[in-house]
């Protein structure tokens, strides 16, 4: 005899879809994590070019594109893999987190510690100078010399090195030194190549800036699928050792006993139940209990001599 369970409608409908909605958030999710991957290795290739431009500004953007690179390729395998997709979530969202760190000390020290110093005035109105010793080459560009620098309110001379743009509106010529601002850039081709230094700063600035609000937002949803996904485990562990719809339903031995039987009252009148019920009771007892063990010599005797009258 077997039993079935019937499900409400919306119940099923509800676990059917729930998988679906997995899958896709997942896809989602993809789409969102690939396009960030390809933001912060923008990130870390613009920075590092920027860093190698020129030896007088440190310029900190690639270090938060390093770590939002491995937070995302992370996140991308562990949305793929199933196996260890938890591990990977996890190693991703803290990855993350420390590449949006990094992405606001990065905002804070181009755009407020570079940008805001960096006076790009005189190189506009063409008041800066290139010195360079006539090497090809940077690499051997390794002389120093004295040129005579003048600005608006006195003049004197400094020292600088082969292949540098230097500012003397920004050099201070009383202290020998600049000015709250960076009055030389070692290491650039020409004058031109520092604005165009500054132009690349701003946009590593604003760069970092996207990937600070977007890597909040992905480690949002890597979260997300991962509590997800650990509550389709959990649903699944229990579906799975529910009941099926064709299995036997197990009862109580003595309850399915009892719901088989008939009642006493369906035989006898309510004053007789006393009486029968006491003589019911011995007979089903008796019947119950298995007649004492005869030996076999009193049965080979009852054969013999045969039944005593």
């Amino acid at each position: 005899m077997t039993a079935r369970t019937k499900r409400p409608a919306g119940k099923e409908e509800h676990i059917m879809n729930k998988p679906t909605e997995v899958v896709l958030r997942v896809r989602r999710a993809l789409w969102l994590v690939l396009s960030m991957l390809s933001l912060s290795l923008l990130l870390v290739v613009l920075g590092a070019y920027t860093t190698t431009r020129t030896e007088s500004l440190n310029v900190t953007g690639y270090i938060s594109g390093v770590f939002l690179t491995l937070g995302y390729f992370l996140g991308f395998l562990g949305l793929l893999l199933e196996e260890n997709g938890k591990q990977l979530l996890t190693a991703a969202i803290v990855f993350l987190s420390f590449g949006i760190i990094t992405s606001f000390l990065c905002l804070m020290i181009d755009g407020v510690g570079i940008l805001l110093n960096m006076d790009v005035r005189p190189l506009k109105a063409g008041r800066c100078q290139y010195y360079s010793s006539g090497s090809s080459s940077y690499i051997y560009e390794n002389f120093y010399t004295t040129v005579p620098c003048r600005n608006l309110r006195e003049s004197c001379t400094m020292t600088v090195r082969s292949g540098t743009c230097y500012c003397c509106d920004l050099y201070n010529c009383a202290n020998g030194d600049y000015m709250n601002n960076y009055f030389e850039f070692v290491g650039v081709q020409s004058c031109e190549e520092v604005f165009t230094l500054y132009i690349l700063i701003w946009t590593l600035t604003g760069v970092n800036l996207v990937a600070f609000f977007t890597g909040i937002l992905t480690a949002a949803v890597l979260g997300n699928i991962k509590y997800l996904r650990s509550t389709n485990l959990a649903t699944a562990a229990i579906n799975s050792t529910a009941s099926s719809p064709t299995a036997p339903l197990l009862t109580d031995g003595n309850t399915h006993t009892q719901q088989l039987l008939p009642r006493m009252s369906e035989f006898f009148p309510p004053g007789e139940q006393t009486a029968s019920t006491q003589s019911f009771v011995p007979t089903v007892l008796s019947e119950s209990n298995p007649p004492p063990f005869n030996p076999l010599t009193t049965l080979l005797s009852q054969r013999v001599h045969g039944p005593s009258a």
